[in-house]
């Protein structure tokens, strides 16, 4: 009887229900009768129960009266309750041996020792570990154990910056969790999503987490789900409500007798200051204080938080100088980097500086390959944009400012891999989480310098507001200063305006190619007579370059995707001709091109485009720059997003989609970008309107030359320069 009462009780503590578990710890306890075995035994779960309730202190005396009592498999569970309680404390137990006993509560020991690991960042042994906890898991069961072992391999993905694989396990297990499992896997979720960048995510999931956890009688839960969304507020710039989060859970974690967690918040506390301006002597001493009391305590990632955000507020204090080890984590080491770099820009160290910068890029990218999440590459793309204009100022030579440049462009735009299905993964998850990825080439500056013989590369550099180019032409790299990036902007805003404008009224944007043109010139003049390679930078993409140069050019994210686009050699295959609904010039559009193609393929099913040699899409794009891989172009059978064209198994050579601004986008991820990223090697798309009446003739037009042969970028050179077909360019290989 007394076993099934002790079920009960860790079961109800499992559903959420610690009131029922208290109930029946003490129905079991009254039977006991002064069994001292038996007593131990029930005491023993007990501390599970009072470690979720946030009574640590009392769960740890508790341990310690039943460990003299217990034996075999009785003792192996007592020491698996008591490292957890302990962890609740902030102090993390060295990995036991997992005993030969109940198979249940073996996995739970392998488990907990991942966790041991991954917390001393020995990933590898946390990854063995948690295989082998998962193997014994799914022979024996029961299937809440094989959720609470998927959970932490997603935690410890998360931890190696593999964020793609973390937020896919957490999306997948989500479901399935309730009670306490439910609390901690929001914790752990939200930790990824911080981890990851997406810090508005994160504070979202936390602020439920706070107060279900709380009800639920979970005050442990509940504390740590405060400082987490402590450090989701920080993240997301709200240093006043942080440190009011980050002080309300100091003070219940010392309620509960948790000084490890005391020490982190009060961290959390330290930098929301530091975040808001405060520089005094008394904030220094807190800080060496608290790194060291949380190094102590073995909290490797917050000691180092501490340490980076004091060094950016104190950069003449060389012992802040973040030092990021292999046990912290991959997100964390990249911060650490840029911070790094920060300090010894400001204290005149170029040369440290500079390598800190590369440290910072290469890290980066090696996260942007551990994955295919657009919007996760977006994110860490923003993180190091302000490393630009440190790699402007320290670059040494124009190759170097090149290969940081490419560096820095391979973070948000990695080369094309093969993909597995994202079959049964929707909306937001779908949108992070696209399973197993595999190494992508690089390309060093002198091979890139090699294949851009015979063309002309513009390559555009943002620092702050600064635009630069960098031009390459023969070998040689030349730099050009073109003035300011906002008004760069500006101008192509009111050059895309000036074109619909013109569509409608016939009028000439004279002035505005007049100013674009004067802008560019000191580049472009560098160029004159090659064909052209442009990587724009920002919200450049926008801008007709038809607008800017009479030269045959293709856009790309940056010339090494140009030259691994070269590298993929165009399938044989048919050529597909797709349509929308509600777009007045689609059927003419396509009667014309099957004039000019008898024996292609035509209808509106998306599944056409897999294997074909070319693909014509006439309908409606719309381009959601929060949201890149929902964009979509609007067929008859429904939108075909950025998710579908992403997950194409054998993509077509060339995209030719002829719907208005389907190819706008903030370093090309858009559709364009999206349909490179699948292996497509060139798409052509409009970054403007495109006139209704004037597309059918137009799109027969450019099809007809590229039927003799011509390539994509002469073919678009030649057509006639009207309004309507300015803004309508090539992506990609351009071939």
């Amino acid at each position: 009887m007394i076993d099934a009462l002790l079920a009960g009780a860790l079961d109800a503590k499992e559903t959420g229900d610690l009131a029922e578990g208290h109930r029946l710890l003490a129905d079991a306890l009254a039977r006991c009768a002064g069994d001292v075995a038996a007593t131990a035994r029930v005491q023993a779960v007990m501390v599970a129960l009072l470690t979720a309730s946030g009574r640590t202190a009392e769960a740890l005396v508790l341990a310690d009266r039943a460990e003299p009592h217990l034996v075999g498999a009785d003792l192996q569970r007592l020491s698996l309750h008591r490292s957890y309680a302990r962890a609740s404390q902030g102090k993390v137990d060295r990995p036991a041996r997992p005993g030969t006993g109940d198979p249940v509560w073996r996995a739970a020991r392998l488990m907990a020792n991942g966790i041991s690991l991954a917390q001393a960042g020995r990933f590898q042994a946390a990854e063995s570990a948690l295989k082998a906890a998962a193997s014994l898991a799914a022979r024996t069961g029961p299937r809440r154990l094989e959720l609470m072992v998927r959970h932490n391999e997603a935690h410890l993905a998360a931890l190696r910056g593999r964020f793609s694989r973390a937020l896919g396990l957490f999306a997948e297990c989500a479901p399935e969790f309730t009670g306490e499992r439910r609390a901690q896997h929001r914790l752990d979720h939200a930790s990824a999503l911080l981890e990851a960048g997406l810090c508005g995510d994160a504070r979202e999931l936390l602020a439920e987490t706070v107060e279900t956890a709380a009800r639920a009688g979970f005050a442990a839960d509940a504390a740590t789900a405060l400082l987490a969304r402590a450090e989701a507020e920080l993240a997301c710039g709200d240093a006043g409500r942080a440190a009011d989060s980050a002080r309300e859970a100091e003070d219940a974690f010392a309620v509960q007798a948790r000084p490890g967690w005391e020490a982190r918040a009060h961290g959390v506390l330290l930098r929301a200051q530091a975040a808001r301006g405060e520089r005094s002597p008394s904030l220094l001493v807190s800080v060496r204080t608290t790194a060291a009391r949380l190094e102590a305590f073995g909290w490797t990632d917050p000691a180092l938080r501490t340490r980076v955000e004091a060094a950016l507020a104190f950069p003449a204090e060389p012992d802040l100088l973040p030092r990021p080890g292999s046990a912290a984590s991959a997100a964390l080491r990249l911060r650490a980097h840029r911070a790094t770099a920060h300090v010894h820009c400001a204290r005149g160290e170029e040369a440290e500086a500079r390598r800190a910068v590369r440290e910072a890029l290469r890290t980066a990218a090696a996260l942007a390959a551990g994955g295919d999440s657009v919007e996760l590459r977006g994110v860490l793309g923003q993180a190091c944009a302000d490393l630009s204009p440190l790699a402007v100022r320290l670059a040494r030579t124009d190759r170097e400012l090149l290969g940081m440049e490419e560096l820095r462009r391979s973070i948000v735009f990695p080369s094309p891999i093969r993909r597995p299905s994202m079959d049964g993964l929707s909306g937001r998850a779908r949108a992070l989480s696209t399973g197993g990825s595999t190494a992508r080439p690089s390309v060093a500056t002198a091979d890139l310098l090699e294949g851009l013989h015979g063309v002309g590369l513009l390559e555009l550099v943002r620092a702050e507001d600064r635009l630069l180019a960098l031009v390459v032409r023969d070998g040689r790299i030349r730099r050009a200063v073109l003035g300011s990036y906002d008004a760069a902007v500006r101008e192509t805003r009111l050059i895309r305006f000036a074109l619909t404008r013109a569509m409608v009224d016939g009028s000439a944007p004279t002035a505005a190619v007049a100013s674009l043109r004067s802008r560019f010139a000191p580049a472009l003049g560098l160029l004159d007579g090659v064909e052209l390679v442009i990587a724009p930078t920002g919200s450049l993409y926008g801008l007709p370059w038809t607008t800017v140069t009479d030269a045959p050019f293709t856009v790309v994210p940056s010339a090494t995707a140009w030259l691994l686009a070269q590298e993929r050699r165009p399938e044989p295959g048919p050529v597909v001709l797709l349509s929308g609904p509600g777009l007045q010039h689609a059927e003419a559009e396509l009667a014309a091109l099957r004039d000019v193609y008898p024996d292609a393929h035509t209808g509106t099913d998306p599944g056409l485009l897999c294997g074909a040699r070319l693909a014509h899409v006439a309908a409606h794009g719309v381009h959601l720059a929060d949201d890149p891989l929902s964009s979509y172009l609007d067929l008859k059978d429904g939108p075909l997003t950025g998710h579908d064209l992403n997950a194409l198994a054998a993509p077509p050579s060339v995209v030719v989609m002829s719907a208005c601004d389907a190819g706008l986008g903030d370093d090309v991820l858009g559709l364009p970008g999206v349909l490179m990223s699948a292996g497509v090697r060139t798409v052509i798309a409009a970054v403007t309107k495109l006139p209704d009446a004037a597309a059918p003739a137009l799109m027969a037009d450019l099809h007809h030359r590229l039927t003799t042969g011509e390539s994509p970028t002469r073919a678009l050179a030649a057509l006639p320069h009207t309004p309507g077909r300015m803004g309508l360019q090539s992506f990609g290989a351009g071939s």
